[in-house]
């Protein structure tokens, strides 16, 4: 049955006649003008097309309309009687036009009046506009600047609550005689309306959270930058699978303007599973179970699991946003990390509370009290401790792009200590810095990063492997192996140190596809004392830019290995370039 249907619209098919090709288009030649009049001829031509096969009746007409676009193309940049010779010829195989012009003496503004009348007259915005509206008399007509300018103020009006604002006046009155034209302009504002009540259309949320991420509040002279900000900040809340906050200017009342704001909440639970491969930490193993809405108030909890050859972890994270969730929010944690490198073996357990703020210039702080208890060995020598940690920290991303930046940068600050005696089994005070930076180069992108930290401690020995630094690996010092970098004992054991200083610089390079390839060099080293030995690597690399992000394959050598290292090393990570 199946087959003889196909067989009958095959033959159906076969007997339908083709359409024919579409014959070619004949040309239209343009002399006598240049520059800004030649290109609006030649966007008002567009629209025009004779086909090379066109019958002559078609073909006069064609002539006729082209005649007229130029005609108005030159009217629109203010040359109003503009002489134009046409000419209609065909030979073997098409037709061909030709349009002689002479653009003749321009028409320039004698008159200009632009003015702004009602209670927005004094709008720094709108007389900003004005201004900028690159109109003055004595100049060439330029009816596109014109409308241009209406367009923006149009724009600015609706865009700054003035929903009621009209043109008084709007006209360009042309004496092709005298070849002067007059403008006038006059924007009436009318009142501009403030925010209303915001009608929410939510469900599994507390109202008053929700509110929390408007920028804007009810009372406050209406902006449409506040809007977009305030369904940003909704979207990226991650409460919401979908976001939509309207303004319903028709229903504009008594100064206000009534908003409403309809969302479609997000899956409550989320399991993440993921796998990944670091020349670093080895295979790695994901698992994350989320629960994006634990009541009302919006709390939410994450489960993390970690399992790799070097380094594994399991994490419990409650996050609780405060009283404007937009910018604060507390973080609750525990967790354990075991780490087993070629310098040390860890076993920690954590406990944090981290209260976030995201100030008004875009940066992070992070006020955070932590209680890690670890058992190490570095170097044959088991050490354990226990440490109440209060810190501080910093961070800002800025970048054109979320996903393969051209140009951007990254910084994050941390200070952080204990005092013995208070829950602490040592005394320090811990600093440190990490900066990246990408500028686009030659076709290309440099990557530029530097990693600083410094300890005050009576006997680095006396801590644990975490609060110490080392160096090396993909994301350290190309060349050597993970962590391998630091200060030694008396049997050469990497133990790490007291201080750390890296940097990094890197170029790549468009190679085909989604590939790209790369040179880097990477110098750097933890130490306890000056002067150090700085340790330098340098190689070549290939990136992947996959859906899931960055992942590079470094060949890197070391350039000033201790004894016993490898002449080259081969790298693999994942990550975020920023």
């Amino acid at each position: 049955m199946i087959r003889g249907m196909a067989i009958l619209m095959l033959t159906i098919a076969g007997a339908l006649p083709l359409a024919p090709a579409r014959a070619a288009d004949a040309t239209i030649a343009i002399e006598g003008i240049t520059g800004s009049l030649l290109d609006n001829a030649h966007a008002h031509l567009a629209a025009i097309t004779l086909a090379c096969d066109a019958p002559p009746w078609r073909a006069d007409s064609a002539l006729a309309q082209a005649r007229r676009a130029v005609g108005k193309a030159l009217a629109a940049l203010g040359y109003y009687r503009p002489e134009i010779a046409s000419q209609l010829n065909r030979d073997k195989s098409c037709w061909r036009i030709r349009l002689d012009v002479k653009a003749g003496k321009p028409v320039r503004i004698t008159a200009l009046k632009l003015d702004l009348a009602g209670p927005g007259r004094h709008d720094a915005g709108l007389r900003a506009i004005i201004d900028d509206s690159g109109l003055a008399t004595g100049q060439v007509l330029d009816q596109g600047r014109y409308s241009a300018l209406k367009q923006r103020l149009e724009a600015y009006a609706h865009e700054h609550g003035y929903f009621d604002a009209r043109f008084a006046e709007h006209r360009i009155l042309v004496d092709p005689t005298t070849h002067g034209a007059s403008i006038a302009l006059a924007l009436d504002t009318g009142p501009r309306y403030a925010f209303g009540r915001t009608q929410l259309d939510i469900h599994a949320l507390d109202p008053a959270l929700v509110s929390g991420f408007l920028t804007y509040r009810p009372g406050e002279p209406y902006n449409a930058n506040a809007v977009i900000e305030s369904q940003s900040a909704l979207v990226a809340s991650g409460y919401f699978d979908s976001v939509r906050l309207q303004t319903l200017s028709r229903e504009r009342a008594h100064g206000e303007v009534p908003m409403r704001l309809t969302t479609t909440p997000a899956r409550r639970y989320q399991l993440l599973t993921g796998a990944g491969y670091s020349t670093d930490t080895g295979p790695t193993l994901k698992l994350d179970f989320r629960n994006r809405r634990v009541n009302r108030a919006g709390h939410r909890y994450a489960l993390n699991l970690q399992l790799a050859r070097i380094q594994s972890q399991a994490t419990a994270r409650y996050e609780i946003p405060l009283a404007n969730p937009r910018t604060d929010w507390l973080t609750l944690e525990a967790g354990y990390q075991y780490q087993n490198t070629l310098t040390a073996q860890n076993r920690t357990w954590k406990l944090a509370a981290t209260r976030t703020h995201l100030l008004s210039d875009g940066w992070l702080r992070r006020l955070s009290l932590e209680y890690l208890n670890e058992n190490s060995t570095i170097a044959g020598e088991t050490l354990s401790g226990h440490f109440l940690i209060p810190g501080i920290g910093f961070s800002r991303t800025v970048a054109d792009a979320p996903v393969y930046p051209q140009r951007g940068w990254s910084a994050d600050a941390r200070l952080s200590g204990a005092a013995r005696g208070v829950v602490a089994t040592e005394s320090f005070v811990q600093t440190r810095l990490s900066v990246h930076t990408i500028t686009p180069l030659l076709g290309g992108r440099v990557f530029a990063r530097a990693a600083l930290g410094a300890t005050a401690v009576q006997d680095i020995n006396a801590l644990p492997a975490t609060l110490r630094f080392f160096a090396g690996g993909a994301r350290s010092v190309r060349g050597y192996a993970y962590q391998s970098l630091g200060p030694t004992d008396s049997q050469g054991v990497v133990v790490g140190g007291r201080y750390l200083a890296v940097g990094s610089l890197e170029f790549d390079h468009h190679l085909a596809g989604q590939f790209y390839w790369a040179m880097f060099y990477d110098a750097g080293n933890a130490f306890d004392n000056w002067p150090f030995t700085l340790r330098r690597g340098a190689g070549v690399g290939l990136r992947w830019h996959s859906p899931l992000g960055p992942i590079r394959l470094d060949i890197a050598t070391p350039l000033n290995p201790p004894p016993g290292a490898s002449r080259f090393v081969i790298q693999v990570s994942m990550g975020p370039e920023l």
